[in-house]
């Protein structure tokens, strides 16, 4: 297979492991250069090598075996992608494409919006290379908003944030991928942390990484203390006006003289958001605030 195909198959892969929507689904290098073909047309997914490629590399995939997306998120890829297929009509079906697809039609459940059961917490896995030689796998509710979440994609803007910014931490730890030594994931809801250590489990992740309760309105100086912290990484808290007072009071037991903060926030309601700034000015000394608003 040439550097183009392969690159294609990848792309794909990647976008499968994370479960990417369907409709939003890049089907084609669109940066192919004209150069890197010699003139020749860019590769497709319908060509026969692709689709055994597609077979290979990732439904036989050690990590899609292991920790596969959801089996109706499967069946979806292949029924698109086999209809892609038959619409060209250049090229047949490969049989090991059909034989997973007639599987996934008799295994994987219907939506619920076509009268099946409740949506699963499912694997969705996101690679840190182009090779997909190294991913992050976790596993995540289907559900918009379940079990202490917010339902939000906050945290995302700030991994990317982070990820292509890494001169903010000055060097300091933030997460595994940015080199940190030592992570601890907090949360008050116990089925939250409960989820975080099993992704913590289901990751060789290079540092010390545990998940521990911090109630923002019942914590003692011990647990802050014991989280050692130098940077403080924070998604999505400033969405219920009842939360500004206890996060503020934490954020000034944590944030002591060394330490850094970065947020990120979902404005939903300006009132709320700017209550957070109020507040934060009022209790915490104006040493210890450095408050920038990244878009």
């Amino acid at each position: 297979m040439d550097e183009a195909s392969q690159r294609l198959v990848l792309l794909i892969k990647r976008q499968v492991l994370q479960m990417r929507q369907i409709r939003q689904f890049q089907w084609s290098l669109t940066d192919l250069q004209t150069s890197e073909t010699g003139g020749a047309t860019s590769p497709s997914v319908t060509d026969p090598d692709i689709q055994q490629a597609i077979v290979d590399q990732i439904f036989y995939d050690p990590v899609v075996m292991k920790h596969p997306p959801s089996l109706t998120y499967q069946h979806s890829f292949l029924k698109k992608l086999i209809s892609m297929i038959e619409t060209e009509g250049t090229h047949e079906i490969s049989g090991d494409l059909l034989e997973i697809f007639t599987e996934l039609l008799v295994t994987a459940p219907k939506r619920p919006e076509d009268g099946g059961p409740p949506l699963e917490p499912c694997f969705k896995s996101y690679s840190l290379d182009p090779e997909c030689s190294k991913v992050v796998t976790v596993m995540e509710e289907q559900t918009t908003i379940s079990s202490g979440t917010t339902g939000l994609r906050t945290c995302f803007w700030l991994a990317e944030y982070l990820i292509a910014h890494p001169g903010k931490l000055h060097r300091r730890i933030a997460c595994a991928i940015l080199g940190a030594k030592k992570v601890v994931l907090t949360d008050g809801n116990m089925e939250v942390l409960a989820m975080a250590k099993r992704n913590i489990e289901y990751n060789d992740i290079p540092c010390p990484t545990t998940a521990s309760l911090l109630d923002w309105e019942n914590f003692t100086e011990e647990q802050i203390a014991a989280l050692e912290a130098e940077v403080l990484i924070m998604s999505d808290l400033t969405y219920d006006p009842t939360n500004i007072v206890p996060l503020v009071t934490v954020l000034k037991a944590i944030l002591v003289k060394g330490v850094s903060a970065y947020m990120s926030s979902a404005i939903r309601n300006p009132q709320t958001f700017a209550d957070f700034f109020a507040r934060i000015s009022k209790y915490l000394p104006s040493s210890l605030m450095n408050l920038v608003c990244f878009p």
